[in-house]
């Protein structure tokens, strides 16, 4: 990572930033998310509240360089890492959160330069109405999306569709955003129109949504370039590693990558997934609704076999949702992290699911399977997946899952 205290002006990353210049964003992530949130916990936050408020001080940036707003020659990790904190303190302050002294104080020079408190409070309420947005289920994002289209332009003609079809989507959206009806002068409000609608703060969210969900899987920000002794060891290391496999090619007479793919079937879909285990183990798997609607957001591009999309849909259920719609979005990206050949990340995925009584012996299941997959990556691991296979074993009421996996660990002993 780049030392924070010899990183380069803001001016930069300007033109990056009103691009969304995917390179430049993987350049901010990879070089000032870890120090920016350390500065906030520093103010009192935990972790995730640096993450959070990195990435709205990376959405305020792009709209500053779009409003020529950005002093150039400020450092940007000073720039960003003071924008992040004083959005954090200004949302604890909302919060009524108690915090406790902090030692951080903002230079005056950065202060000078940093937006106001009422274009920071702007600001996040346009990633709430954006992120609040995203929640509704399709039909409502599409009835309203007359809406922001004609507030946009300043049409005055009506939409596709009658008033009266557009309200009950209307009052769940004002509900997400904890507003009335009262409270909106127009059907929907300038804020909640800039929010949708302006081309820079879409870019960059889209690009922060892509870089939000290599972490979540597991990916660095940004690919450090090897150094030369390390790309050699790392030659012969796989040298070593493709002479085995091939001696086990010759003398095993199955390969753990034929083990897996006859017994790995992945669910056909999602909330098909839920509602077998649900009637299988008599548990109750249902969530809060806005979790349940991202669920559904997500098998839709599940069953489109769009992976990619899946994954991001579900990492925008790790933020401030229960711990259950957690739980739900670590065990399905573990199953589309093997859909994507990243069996390592299903295993880090599936320990971080504390509720595990909610996906009984499933969960097991497919902790044997990703170690299966390893071991078909790398033929020394086969004794680890063989011990999967065993707990998945002893841990399945099922017969005909119980008689495949001791079918797979007899193919894995030999």
């Amino acid at each position: 990572m780049t030392d924070p205290s010899s990183q380069q002006p803001i001016s930069t990353f300007t033109d990056g930033l009103l691009t969304a210049n995917a390179a430049v964003v993987e350049q901010l992530y990879a070089e000032y998310r870890k120090p920016v949130a350390r500065a906030v916990e520093a103010a009192g936050g935990s972790n995730a509240d640096g993450n959070t408020f990195f990435r709205v001080a990376l959405l305020q940036c792009a709209l500053m360089a779009e409003n020529n707003a950005l002093q150039p020659d400020l450092p940007a990790f000073e720039f960003l890492k003071y924008l992040a904190v004083e959005h954090f303190r200004d949302w604890a302050a909302e919060k009524q959160l108690q915090l406790p002294e902090s030692r951080l104080e903002t230079p005056e020079e950065v202060s000078q330069a940093l937006p106001d408190a009422a274009d920071r409070l702007e600001l996040r309420q346009f990633v709430r109405a954006k992120r609040q947005w995203l929640r509704l289920d399709d039909k409502c994002r599409k009835l309203l999306g007359e809406l922001v289209r004609d507030s946009h332009l300043n049409l005055d003609t009506d939409p596709h569709f009658s008033r009266d079809e557009s309200e009950p989507c209307l009052g769940k959206y004002r509900q997400a955003l904890g507003a009335t009806a009262e409270e909106w002068p127009r059907p929907l409000p300038a804020w909640i129109i800039t929010a949708l609608t302006d081309l820079t703060f879409n870019r960059i969210w889209n690009a922060a949504e892509t870089q939000e969900s290599r972490l979540a899987m597991g990916q660095s920000a940004k690919s450090e370039p090897a150094s030369k002794i390390t790309r050699n060891v790392l030659i012969t290391l796989g040298l070593l590693v493709l002479s085995y496999v091939i001696w086990l090619f010759v003398t095993a007479p199955k390969s753990a990558k034929a083990i897996y793919e006859e017994n790995y079937t992945p669910p056909a879909s999602i909330m098909a997934d839920r509602a077998a285990r649900a009637e299988r183990d008599s548990i109750d798997v249902s969530l809060p609704a806005p979790c349940e609607a991202i669920l559904q957001e997500a098998d839709v591009f599940y069953r489109q076999k769009n992976w990619d999309e899946t994954a991001g849909v579900l990492a925008t259920m790790l933020g401030d949702e229960p711990e259950t719609c957690k739980s739900d979005a670590f065990f399905y990206l573990g199953v589309v992290s093997l859909q994507m050949g990243e069996p390592d990340i299903t295993v880090e995925c599936l320990s971080k699911i504390t509720d595990l009584e909610r996906f009984g012996e499933d969960l097991y299941w497919y902790q044997a399977l990703a170690f299966v997959k390893i071991a078909a990556n790398n033929p020394l691991r086969r004794d680890l997946a063989r011990r999967a296979v065993e707990r998945a074993r002893s841990n399945t009421e099922l017969p005909e899952r119980r008689e495949q996996a001791e079918k797979m660990l007899r193919e894995l002993e030999d």
